[in-house]
């Protein structure tokens, strides 16, 4: 996986909890999906509850992607070696981060399709 999951800033702080990670090569975040799922028995479960898909957007080797869980938009800046840090909000009213049965999964989705409802239900 070539963007790392690093931590959990401030669970239940809905000012300041947020999501880290940070890409380990030169990617597009675009190919990128991470959501909070549930968590039992050391494993990750299906259900998905919140989720950030990220846009189409190149960041290098190094770059820090957060995502707050309040409102907010979306923005980056420089920070002091150089590298960027990428911003992201969930624009969510309650924290989401203090259940310890919750997980955060990163997907790598480079491929994927889509089709509207009207074009998938049998008439």
């Amino acid at each position: 996986m070539n963007l790392e999951l690093r931590s959990i800033i401030s669970p239940g702080d809905l000012a300041n909890e947020r999501l880290t990670l940070r890409a380990l090569i030169d990617l597009d975040l675009g190919d990128y999906l991470v959501a909070q799922t549930g968590y039992v028995d050391e494993s990750p479960t299906t259900a998905l509850n919140h989720s950030v898909w990220f846009p189409f957007k190149f960041v290098q080797k190094g770059d820090l992607v957060v995502i707050y869980t309040k409102t907010g938009s979306n923005s980056e800046r420089v920070l002091d070696k150089g590298n960027k840090a990428h911003f992201f909000y969930l624009d969510l009213r309650q924290p989401i981060w203090g259940d310890a049965n919750k997980a955060a999964l990163v997907l790598d989705a480079p491929s994927w399709a889509s089709k509207p409802l009207n074009d998938l239900v049998k008439k």
